[in-house]
């Protein structure tokens, strides 16, 4: 598709509201568009709805990047039917094109070994050259991105709610940190507050950007093993920390490494 017959984000968000899937969205271009405009009154009120929030964005230096463009990250367009049409960002965007991304994740309500190991990967990837991912959760999420902040390290936050706001609120600053740091938050939801849905597809976006997903420290049933579920489904590397001693906090670690469906980390 050459960058005359490309949609522009208005109409890629008018066309996500009108419900098409992202695959058939990616294929659409804007003879094609003009005739659905042409034959769906709706069409024209979406637009309208579209142009207010990218208003409202670009008022809040948010920005939009979708299927249609160059700097549409690949590693997203690699996962097929899970892509989003549009991804929002606030800070550096040039983050989503560095080669080397490590996803660091787990509970919100870890323990403080696991606080610390979190937070230990997360300088030592940082360290190395690797944009942290996580997702601005508390917890290990917290922990991950301050040990990449505290190195001067590059980080990226993916988070489920429109960008205007913070999730959790004692996120704020961390957020705040991140964005002094050169790094970027990103979602794919132009406005809105999070619920479990959204979560879970957050969860699927961290493990795509990523090359590979580090599991710090989950229980045995954890929200943090949907990432590494979607992280084993698009072929990432998966790893899992591992501890002096095996505990209630721990489990879900152990459960993936004697179950061969993550690699140990000793660390």
């Amino acid at each position: 598709m050459n960058n005359s017959s490309r949609l522009n984000a208005d109409e890629i968000m008018c066309l996500q509201m009108a419900g098409l899937p992202t695959s058939e969205i990616i294929k659409i271009d804007l003879t094609r568009f003009e005739e659905l405009y042409e034959t769906n009154p709706i069409y024209e009120e979406y637009i309208g709805k579209a142009n207010t929030m990218l208003d409202r964005q670009e008022a809040m230096a948010i920005s939009a990047i979708t299927v249609h463009d160059d700097n549409f990250p690949k590693r997203l367009l690699a996962i097929g039917d899970d892509c989003p049409a549009v991804i929002y960002c606030l800070g550096n965007t040039a983050l989503l094109r560095k080669k080397k991304a490590v996803a660091i994740i787990g509970a919100r309500a870890c323990d403080k070994e696991g606080y610390s190991m979190a937070f230990r990967l997360g300088m030592k990837y940082a360290q190395e050259g690797n944009v942290i991912v996580s997702g601005l959760a508390l917890g290990c999420d917290t922990a991950a991105h301050r040990g990449a902040v505290d190195v001067k390290g590059d980080t990226i936050a993916v988070v489920a709610t429109g960008l205007n706001l913070t999730h959790p609120k004692e996120s704020m600053q961390l957020q705040k940190d991140i964005l002094a740091s050169n790094g970027l938050l990103i979602s794919e939801q132009p406005f809105g507050k999070a619920n479990p849905t959204r979560l879970i597809a957050r969860n699927r976006l961290q493990a795509a950007l990523s090359k590979s997903v580090i599991l710090a420290q989950c229980p045995e049933h954890s929200g943090s093993l949907h990432t590494m579920r979607f992280a084993r489904k698009y072929g990432k590397q998966c790893f899992a920390a591992t501890y002096t001693h095996r505990t209630d906090a721990n489990a879900g670690n152990y459960s993936l490494i004697d179950s061969n469906l993550a690699m140990p980390i000793y660390l």
